[in-house]
């Protein structure tokens, strides 16, 4: 006994309440994420250059004199190179932090001691500073270690207990540079495929914290926790500067394209000498000045994680395209639910009139619409950095398809 048309619809409306509800949460959502990796990575976008500077700790940086892990002195080094052309901001990934080490002389300790103070004072000279930190578990889950102080947000709204929790600050700065600067956490989630989003804020002993990524960009809106209200689930809203769409658990989606200038530490030094001396610089150094200036691991070894550009990256190339999309405006967002009831209407309406289409014709429709939904979704996306679902329509037009050739051709009726 042939099914009607209608019961096909009705099938049809079914699965398509399951998709939607099965593409928001893995394994199913590992599809949507990959189809937007495609869109994102094959669009050709105009987008301004953020006003953000990359300084990288790269392989040729981390090297015989500059050796890594980096002393006080190459820190030194750094501040004292870009502080002349006044950033706005000036942010450090790797902590600060330095053991003393039995092995060194007397001297050697001496002088490690003099650059720690010379760090200081210019870290003291930065009008704003943000230091990296990192927080973590204590060694004994049995000692609860005391409470620290750390940088608050209050105006929160929805369940937390998604947010990455926390119950120790592990790693941080020394409390000389603290003092004098702000820190933001340098965390992420445990690592599983894909690094596509960044936290923008983590949970410390029952507090949310910003991370580095959302302090930053605090900084550089000149805002203070106060002025941050969160929605969980849909957005963080920066006074009446931004609002940054986030997920339920407090991540934002980066946008990889976002343009990053981006310059080895080795030619900062060399750009500052040449410009000292009145030589042409092998880049400007206007590209400092009004600045959020990030001091950031690129080395190989800080290569950890796997990005959706196709390459392996490290948290700091992480958390400098997190900023430059946030400074850029550059969010990726998802469409409206009304399109995914579009969608579902529409599949209704072809399961219902499919058995008047011959199953050639029909496996031809299938083929151009999909063609046709990839590039629509490449023209959407170019021109409002809004993606469409893509597990959604295929199941849907993948399960209409299947009907039309599982079911008998109607003939027609004899009179």
């Amino acid at each position: 006994m042939q099914r009607s048309a209608a019961q096909y619809s009705i099938l049809v409306l079914l699965l398509g309440v399951f998709l939607m509800r099965e593409a928001a949460s893995p394994p199913m959502s590992i599809i949507d994420s990959v189809f937007v990796d495609w869109v994102a990575g094959n669009t050709a976008r105009r987008t301004a250059p953020a006003p953000l500077t990359l300084i990288e700790i790269n392989d040729s940086s981390t090297e015989k004199k500059h050796a890594w892990p980096w002393s006080p002195l190459d820190f030194g080094l750094f501040l004292q190179a870009v502080l002349p052309f006044n950033p706005g901001v000036i942010a450090i990934e790797p902590v600060l932090d330095w053991k003393p080490d039995p092995k060194l002389s007397f001297e050697a300790q001496q002088k490690q001691q003099q650059y720690e103070k010379i760090l200081r004072d210019f870290i003291l000279r930065s009008p704003k500073t943000l230091l990296g930190a990192q927080l973590g578990y204590p060694e004994d889950p049995d000692v609860i270690p005391p409470l620290q102080e750390v940088p608050q947000l209050r105006k929160i709204t929805g369940d937390v207990s998604q947010i990455l929790e926390f119950t120790a600050v592990e790693h941080q700065a020394k409390e000389d540079y603290r003092l004098s600067s702000t820190i933001g956490f340098t965390n992420l989630p445990p690592l599983e495929g894909v690094v596509r989003t960044v936290p923008m804020m983590l949970r410390y002993r029952g507090q949310i914290v910003p991370s580095f990524v959302l302090q930053a960009v605090m900084l550089w809106n000149k805002l203070t926790p106060d002025d941050i209200a969160v929605k969980l689930g849909s957005q963080i809203t920066l006074g009446d500067k931004v609002s940054i769409p986030i997920d339920a658990r407090g991540a934002m989606r980066v946008d990889f394209k976002s343009p990053i200038t981006r310059y080895g530490f080795d030619e900062l030094l060399l750009a500052v000498e040449q410009a000292q001396h009145g030589q042409t610089s092998v880049f400007s150094t206007d590209l400092l000045r009004d600045r959020l200036v990030l001091l950031a691991r690129t080395d190989s070894k800080s290569q950890t994680l796997d990005l959706p550009t196709g390459r392996a990256g490290s948290p700091g190339e992480l958390f400098a395209a997190a900023i430059a999309t946030i400074q850029g405006n550059n969010f990726i967002r998802r469409v409206s639910i009304a399109f995914d009831m579009l969608v579902i209407a529409v599949m209704m309406a072809a399961a219902y009139f499919s058995e008047k289409v011959t199953r050639r014709r029909a496996c031809s429709i299938f083929l151009l619409s999909i063609i046709f939904y990839f590039f629509f979704s490449l023209t959407i996306f170019s021109r409002y950095r809004v993606w469409l679902p893509s597990l959604l329509p295929l199941g849907l037009w993948a399960f209409v398809l299947l009907l039309r050739l599982i079911t008998p051709s109607r003939e027609p009726a004899v009179s």
